[in-house]
């Protein structure tokens, strides 16, 4: 999580509260070669911060 709120950072400053607002909001999800953030046909609810690794879209 920390690393998302220093890239956030770069963009411009954000209050504790506001800090703490996303770090509740978000969520880390771990995904393993071959599994889906999102599937074809369906409306995405959600974005994504990648850490580590490749992220294939298309």
């Amino acid at each position: 999580m920390e690393k998302l709120i220093e890239y956030i950072l770069h963009f411009g400053n954000l209050n504790q509260q506001q800090i703490d607002f996303i770090k509740s909001k978000a969520t880390e999800l771990e995904l393993k070669k071959d599994d889906y953030f999102s599937e074809a046909g369906k409306i995405p609810k959600y974005i994504g911060f990648v850490l580590e690794g490749v992220f294939r879209f298309c």
